[in-house]
C-alpha cells in the first residue's frame, strides 16, 4: 500500500516551540508517511532575495513553495509565520494553530487573516485552550478544529559544568526560559525575586533578547541596578541546547509567569529534568502543568513571591511536586502526537473520497 504523501511546510528557528514541534513531529512521521519537508530558507531563489527581509522575496515565496509541493499530497503548515501562504496552496491543506496571540494579544492579525483558516481541511490546535479561544471568537471553525498536544523530548544531563561555565556558583537557581517580550512577563518575576530575603539565590534568564517593545532589556537592567541585584540576576540569552538542558537539571525551581501561552513546552522540560514548576494560571498553562505545579495570578506578583517562598522553605512540597511532574509528563508523547496527526491526514483523505 502506498503511504500518504505529506508535504510539511515549516520554518526552523533556534529555540522556538514551533521548531521543536516541527522537528519532533517530522521525525515520527517519517515511518508513517511519504514525508517531504519544505523549508523556505532552503529555496535558492528565496535565499538569493534575502529571505523575509525583502518584499520581492515575500511576493515570490507563494509561487516558490507551490512549485515544491507534490501533486496529490496533503500540505501541512506548522508555522504560523507562514499562514500568509494559505491562499496559494492548491492541495488539501492542514494547519497547526499554536495560539491566537497574533490576533488577540499582539493585534497583528485581522479578522480577514483568521478567516483564511477556512481554506484548511483541518486546524490542529496544540491545546484545548487554543481551540476554545478560536471557537469562542470564530465559531465557524467548529468542525475543523482538533486538539493534538505537543510533547517533551527526552532530555539527559551531560558532564558539562554549566555552573562553572556561566559563573553561577553554588546558589539555588530560579530559572526562567523565554524572550524579553512583555508577553513573557519576566519583569513580574524580577519584582517578586527582588523581595525574597534569602541570600543564596540567583535568577537565571535563558532566551533570546527579542521583544516587541524597544529597550526592554535596558528596563530590566535599570530595575536590577536600582535594587542592587547585579550579582543575583544572570542573562544567558541564546545558549547551546545541551547547556540549557543541563541548566534545567541544576535549577531549584522553574518559573513561567507568562500572560499568554498556546502550550508551555518549557513546563514539560523542567518536569523532565526533575525540578518543580511555578506557573501563571492563565491560557494553556494549567492544562499542561496539571496538578504538578503551583499557580499564581500573572497580575499579582505577591502571589508569585508567596509561591517562591513556599518552594524555598518546604522541601517535602518540592519533592512532592517533582514526583507529580514525572507522572504528568507521561501524558505527553511525540509518538502519540504523530499518530494522532496521521489520523487527521487519513480522515482528510477519507472525507474527500466520500
Amino acid at each position: 500500500m502506498n503511504k500518504i504523501k505529506i508535504d510539511l511546510v515549516f520554518l526552523p528557528s533556534e529555540a522556538t516551540g514551533q521548531t521543536i514541534y516541527s522537528e519532533n513531529l517530522s521525525k515520527k512521521l517519517t515511518n508513517l508517511t511519504d514525508l517531504k519537508l519544505i523549508n523556505p530558507n532552503e529555496i535558492f531563489l528565496f535565499k538569493l532575495t534575502n529571505h523575509f527581509n525583502n518584499s520581492l522575496a515575500l511576493k515570490l515565496l507563494p509561487f516558490l513553495i507551490q512549485n515544491k509541493i507534490r501533486k496529490q499530497s496533503v500540505v501541512h503548515i506548522t508555522n504560523q509565520e507562514l499562514f500568509f501562504l494559505i491562499p496559494s496552496i492548491k492541495n488539501k491543506l492542514i494547519i497547526t494553530l499554536c495560539d491566537l496571540s497574533l490576533y488577540s494579544y499582539y493585534k497583528i492579525w485581522k479578522k480577514k487573516d483568521v478567516f483564511l483558516f477556512d481554506k484548511a481541511e483541518k486546524i490542529i490546535c496544540i491545546s484545548n485552550s487554543t481551540k476554545n479561544e478560536l471557537l469562542k471568537k470564530f465559531s465557524l471553525f467548529e468542525k475543523k478544529a482538533e486538539v493534538i498536544y505537543l510533547a517533551s523530548e527526552e532530555i539527559k544531563k551531560s558532564s558539562k559544568d554549566v555552573r562553572k561555565k556561566y559563573n553561577l556558583g553554588k546558589n539555588k537557581i530560579i530559572l526562567f526560559v523565554g524572550s524579553d517580550d512583555p508577553k513573557k512577563n519576566f519583569s513580574f518575576l524580577l519584582k517578586a525575586f527582588s523581595e525574597l530575603k534569602k541570600e543564596n539565590l540567583v535568577l537565571v534568564k535563558a532566551g533570546i533578547p527579542w521583544s516587541t517593545q524597544k529597550n526592554q532589556r535596558k528596563k530590566f537592567k535599570e530595575f536590577i541596578e536600582k535594587n542592587n541585584l547585579q550579582n543575583k540576576v544572570k542573562f544567558l540569552d541564546l545558549i547551546p541546547r545541551q547547556d540549557l538542558i543541563n541548566l534545567y537539571f541544576e535549577s531549584f525551581v522553574y518559573v513561567c509567569p507568562s500572560y499568554y501561552e498556546g502550550f508551555g513546552l518549557t513546563l514539560l522540560e523542567a518536569m523532565s529534568a526533575g525540578i518543580p514548576v511555578i506557573s501563571a494560571n492563565n491560557t494553556s498553562l494549567p492544562e499542561v502543568a496539571g496538578n504538578s505545579g503551583l499557580f499564581f495570578n500573572a497580575d499579582n506578583y505577591k502571589e508569585l513571591k508567596g509561591e517562591l517562598e513556599l518552594i524555598l522553605s518546604k522541601e517535602k512540597l518540592r519533592k512532592d511536586l517533582i514526583q507529580k511532574g514525572f507522572q504528568n509528563i507521561k501524558r505527553f508523547n511525540w509518538n502519540k502526537t504523530a499518530k494522532e496527526t496521521f489520523e487527521v491526514y487519513r480522515d482528510v483523505l477519507n472525507e474527500n473520497k466520500n
